[in-house]
């Protein structure tokens, strides 16, 4: 793998450092800001007409479309291969082991083949990544021509891409993505969830179904203690206690990147709490300061005095974490929704049934997400060059129904997978040789359905959660809205509200110091962050 300098340092930098100028050249920052701006069009959105699903979905609030069968007949998404034969360098997160050198991997060469260029990956492990893309946004060095993005909240990211990165919207605003099928068949809610950044796009969003942070579950180990499908509170904790046995777990959580705890988002929810935000007469409310996410808090706290949790929640990664839940330590845990893949199963196999829990309140709002996982920038370039870049990512992004969707997502047929009577068969080389491994997914990536090979069960689940829950899911209204608040100090009040979480979780604190874990993020900027919102709010489209 190749692995530049530009991360090489990530240890010397700050935590928030005032950025450097990068390939613009320039120094000085715009305003990041939607609002007065004269906004670039989102691009058409042109859906492509596949295979019928074995039940529909319903985009209005979320549900995907059901697949239990491979298709029988594939389409042909690009008419010639999208390279000129050159180099292209993407930095990526990884959530996976280091894939194999180019020379030993088949799946690698026969991308390169099918897009013809010469992809190098720089893979950044998921425990460094904020570290790593804080020390390329500070470099001020060359950067590679994409650069993913995660959603992750990283100080002043929007003024760095501002500066640092092409801007793409006469590229693809408008009718002018049509030029891309793969890319026009992004649903126009993920361009909405990944924004604008002063009235322009900057990126291409890598789309994810509406819901958003679930918890998964191992359904074997709950159906063992009769933990039913629909619980309320009563059950959920005694569920939990019955499955904390020896060296196993109910409940499994990690640190997330400003200290707080990843299980808080699925005991808000189910508490009734607003999704991140509530608009209230114009203005913005934040779901910490709602009653109902101190009743969240108060299950967490619960769930710790009944030593229900894996003990090392506050240093294991949420790499290490998805391991011990793969390998049944744990039968719980807070995942995004595209963990829902062929990949996570494979790990998984036959040890148990995946699921996914339903809220344990009738008052419970489920969160959509932003629709995206991240997205994917582009350094500043010659139109000719930015184009074939689009190309590539439009390749990436081409459809299930389609032979390039079959090659991303499965390989090579014979060597990677079979197929027979409409199911896909993984080899073993498939385990070593994927996309996840070889992260491409998170380069470019088709519209997400319901269709796992070899696990019928787990799909048909998944949409049955879906259809459950998903009607009354709220969005979070903050989604695409720009902030310069939350660009400059967003980790900072994460970081308050995080180490409040964790405090009172682990009975450090008293659930009633949460009232002062909220006036001090209020008074840290969490009030002009409310009004700056607001101010957008009003004015976005």
């Amino acid at each position: 793998m190749k692995r530049r300098s530009l991360i090489a340092a990530a240890g010397a930098v700050a935590a928030a450092p005032a950025l450097a100028s990068c390939s613009s050249g320039g120094s000085k920052t715009g305003n990041v800001g939607n609002a007065g701006k004269d906004l670039a069009p989102w691009p058409t959105y042109v859906p492509f007409d596949g295979p019928q699903p074995d039940a529909p979905g319903d985009d209005s609030v979320g549900i995907q479309p059901l697949y239990l069968n491979y298709p029988a007949q594939l389409a042909q998404a690009v008419a010639e291969a999208p390279g000129d034969g050159s180099e292209v360098t993407a930095l990526v997160v990884s959530y996976e082991a280091p894939p194999k050198p180019l020379a030993e991997n088949s799946f690698w060469q026969e991308i390169d083949k099918a897009l013809n260029i010469k992809l190098n990956v720089i893979v950044v492990p998921d425990p460094e990544y904020a570290q790593k893309m804080t020390t390329l946004m500070a470099s001020g060095g060359d950067l590679p021509d994409i650069v993913m993005f995660t959603n992750l909240n990283l100080p002043r990211r929007a003024e760095f891409i501002q500066r640092g990165c092409a801007d793409i919207s006469d590229l693809v605003g408008g009718d002018a993505v049509k030029q891309y099928p793969g890319i026009a068949n992004i649903p126009t809610y993920a361009w909405q969830g990944m924004g604008r950044i002063g009235g322009r796009i900057y990126g291409v969003p890598l789309e994810r179904p509406m819901p958003a942070n679930s918890m998964f579950v191992n359904r074997t180990r709950l159906d063992e203690v009769k933990a039913p499908l629909d619980w309320n509170h009563d059950q959920y904790l005694s569920a939990m206690r019955d499955l904390s046995t020896g060296r196993r777990w109910g409940t499994g959580w990690y640190k997330t990147l400003f200290g707080g705890l990843s299980g808080i988002t699925y005991h808000a929810l189910s508490a009734g709490a607003p999704n991140g935000w509530a608009v209230q007469g114009g203005a913005f409310v934040h779901t910490s300061t709602t009653p109902q996410f101190e009743q969240a808090l108060t299950v967490m706290r619960e769930l710790t005095s009944a030593a229900t949790h894996y003990p090392d929640s506050l240093t294991a990664s949420s790499t290490d974490m998805q391991n011990n839940f793969y390998n049944g330590t744990v039968a719980s845990l807070p995942n995004g929704f595209g963990a829902l893949a062929l990949s996570n199963l494979l790990k998984i196999g036959d040890r148990f049934q995946l699921g996914l829990a339903r809220p344990y309140s009738p008052q419970a709002t489920t969160w959509r997400s932003t629709g995206t996982f991240g997205f994917a920038t582009f350094k500043k370039a010659a139109p000719e060059r930015l184009k074939m870049l689009l190309r590539v990512v439009n390749h990436l992004s081409s459809p299930f129904g389609t032979r390039e969707y079959e090659l991303i997502n499965y390989g090579i047929e014979g060597r990677h997978f079979t197929k027979e009577n409409g199911v896909v068969t993984t080899t073993d080389l498939y385990k070593s040789e994927n996309s996840s491994i070889l992260p491409i997914r998170y380069i470019g990536t088709a519209p997400t359905v319901l269709h796992l090979p070899g696990f019928a069960g787990v799909a048909r689940a998944a949409h049955d959660w879906e259809k459950a829950v998903m009607p009354k899911s709220l969005a979070n209204p903050q989604t695409g809205l720009q902030s310069a608040t939350q660009s400059s100090k967003g980790a900072q009040l994460d970081q308050i509200l995080g180490d409040g979480i964790a405090a009172i979780t682990f009975g450090r604190k008293p659930v009633s110091s949460w009232k002062e874990t909220v006036a001090q993020w209020k008074a840290a900027g969490g009030d002009q962050l409310a009004e700056e919102l607001a101010k957008e709010y009003q004015t976005a489209s």
